[in-house]
């Protein structure tokens, strides 16, 4: 009897032994499935070592997806790291990387610049992989050497600017003569005083400013100093050169009529349209002179976001 029950005991604690080592099978069976099939392994299977799954896990899941669906891509992390990576311009990212690794002169890849180059068009040659811009945005439109107004573009509200404002001749888009003449009213209260050296241009006189410019030093410069008809923010109608008298534009700069424009007129829906040291952005010389007209809302924007207006389209209002 007493032999009968020890037989019944060890079958029960066999038994016991056995359903535990069975549900640790199952455990360490999940475990092993989890492992294999989880993102983690599939990176590390692709190449990534561990501080670079750590980051990529870390990412939007459209990144993710794209890393585990390609080979091994070291620029992946730090393209998405850059403050104004756009995912839709990734292929144009790799492509200009590319470009720029078959130069002998490339020794480190800038990121930074590779986006922002991308974002804007400017690893391009001026002209080339151009673009209708998108008329629909009204005084947001972005007009440079890769964004063109349509062909031969006229606005149909442009107004006589009297000569209180403007040099004689000179004309522009009604909503811009009224936000120049509310800036340049608040600008007398200061003792500064803005006149209008140049404003809305036809196709044709657009054209003959090129013209004269290629004629004279050539189409390199020409494309510095100029835009060609149908790329030129004066034929919008939403460009001013604003000077002020006794001042030419070589030295406009040092005069308080600038200090005043630079600090004030985003107040008024104006913003410096090429900037000092943004030249292979904006694809211009340096013009203290020259200001766009975006509204007082965007022109905040753009001020408040330390971008050229090229960028800011690229990253903001280009929904292609």
């Amino acid at each position: 009897m007493y032999k009968k029950k020890r037989k019944v005991k060890k079958k029960v604690i066999f038994l016991g032994i056995g359903v535990i080592l069975f549900i640790v099978l199952i455990i360490v069976a999940i475990n092993l499935y989890a492992h294999f099939t989880s993102n983690e392994y599939k990176l590390e299977q692709i190449g990534y070592n561990e501080k670079e799954i750590t980051d990529i896990l870390e990412l939007d899941n459209k990144y993710i997806s794209y890393a585990l669906e390609n080979e091994y891509d070291n620029d992946l992390i730090p393209l998405t790291s850059e403050k104004w990576f756009i995912w839709d311009k990734y292929k144009n990212y790799k492509n200009y990387i590319k470009d720029l690794e078959e130069q002998p002169t490339t020794d480190k890849i800038d990121y930074e610049d590779v986006i922002t180059k991308v974002n804007t068009k400017t690893n391009y040659k001026y002209y080339t992989h151009t673009t209708e811009t998108n008329m629909n945005l009204g005084n947001a439109i972005l007009v440079n050497k890769y964004y063109s107004l349509p062909e031969q573009y006229a606005p149909d509200d442009i107004v006589d600017v009297p000569t209180t404002y403007a040099f004689e001749g000179i004309q522009t888009k009604k909503e811009v003569y009224e936000a120049f003449k509310e800036m340049a009213d608040a600008a007398k209260e200061d003792g500064i005083t803005l006149i209008i050296n140049s404003g809305y241009r036809t196709y044709e006189y657009q054209k003959n400013v090129y013209d004269q410019y290629e004629s004279a030093n050539g189409q390199e410069y020409a494309d510095s100093y100029a835009a060609r008809p149908d790329f030129s923010e004066h034929q919008s109608g939403l460009a001013l050169d604003i000077v002020t008298y006794g001042m030419t534009m070589d030295n406009f700069e040092d005069s308080d009529t600038y200090k005043w424009l630079v600090n004030n007129c985003t107040d008024y829906g104006f913003i410096l349209r090429y900037p000092k040291g943004k030249e292979e952005i904006t694809g211009y010389a340096y013009e203290s002179w020259h200001y766009r007209y975006l509204g007082k809302e965007l022109a905040k924007k753009v001020e408040k976001s330390g971008l050229t207006f090229d960028e800011y389209y690229a990253y903001y209002l280009d929904k292609e």
